[in-house]
């Protein structure tokens, strides 16, 4: 895992999918963009953007985990199933539209639906192995070294982390928050690897275990950082 970071690392160009599910509810929203660099030297390429409603029976379901009545796990389970389908098929539909194919994605940033205290889908693993792609996710806040508590980042801090890179170009209200999930997943790849094992994670670190890296943000005294997790299909 560490040496197909590396090579994304020292690849002099990125082509990443940018996918964002909670800037307007019931709706996805993915973009497929050329990156090269990284922090205040990218250089960002557009290629393609496509955004689809969400069908009714999935809404209604959103909305019943967000609500004050308790659902079972499998009505839980069946919402997160359902979510992640429509990931995937929106990824795949993208790829059609804009006539590139899976193996010419170097990686998939994925920003997760944030509902009450629960995130969508709870697998991003999962994503990974439909599409045989690269995800990084699970993008989260805290301290560079050392212990602490990491947080997670909310659409708020998300789109303030990479607004000075967003606003160098001229990108409608709707493109945007899919560029600043792909340009997260940008720059996770560019910094430091830590250990494979999130504070909020139960993984016993082995090969299939998703890598956190660190961002530390500019004008920060060193001491705030991003991490995201990344997750590979297997083989």
């Amino acid at each position: 895992m560490e040496e197909r970071l590396e090579l994304l690392k020292k690849s002099r160009a990125r082509v990443i999918v940018g996918i964002e599910t909670g800037s307007v509810p019931g709706r996805l929203a993915a973009v497929i963009v050329e990156v090269v660099g990284s922090g205040a030297d990218t250089v960002l390429d557009l290629h393609s953007f496509e955004s689809v409603e969400l069908p009714d029976g999935l809404v209604a379901a959103l909305e019943a985990v967000n609500g004050e009545k308790a659902i079972d796990a499998q009505e839980q389970a069946d919402v997160n199933f359902l979510i992640l389908h429509n990931i995937n098929t929106l990824f795949f539909d993208l790829l059609e539209s804009a006539e590139v194919g899976p193996e010419e994605v170097d990686l998939i940033g994925l920003k997760g639906m944030e509902i009450g205290s629960s995130e969508f889908p709870d697998d991003p693993g999962a994503l990974s192995e439909l599409t045989g792609c690269i995800v990084a996710a699970c993008f989260r806040i805290g301290p560079e070294k050392g212990q602490g508590s990491w947080l997670p980042v909310k659409e708020a801090i998300l789109k303030g982390m990479v607004e000075p890179m967003v606003e160098k170009y001229d990108l409608d209200e709707e493109v945007r928050e899919a560029v600043a999930v792909a340009l997260l997943a940008n720059e996770s790849v560019h910094h430091q690897a830590l250990a494979p094992k999130c504070s909020n994670n139960d993984s016993d670190g082995g090969s299939d275990s998703p890598r956190r890296t660190t961002m530390v943000q500019q004008g920060s005294d060193g001491e705030a950082a991003l991490h995201g997790e990344f997750y590979f299909p297997a083989g």
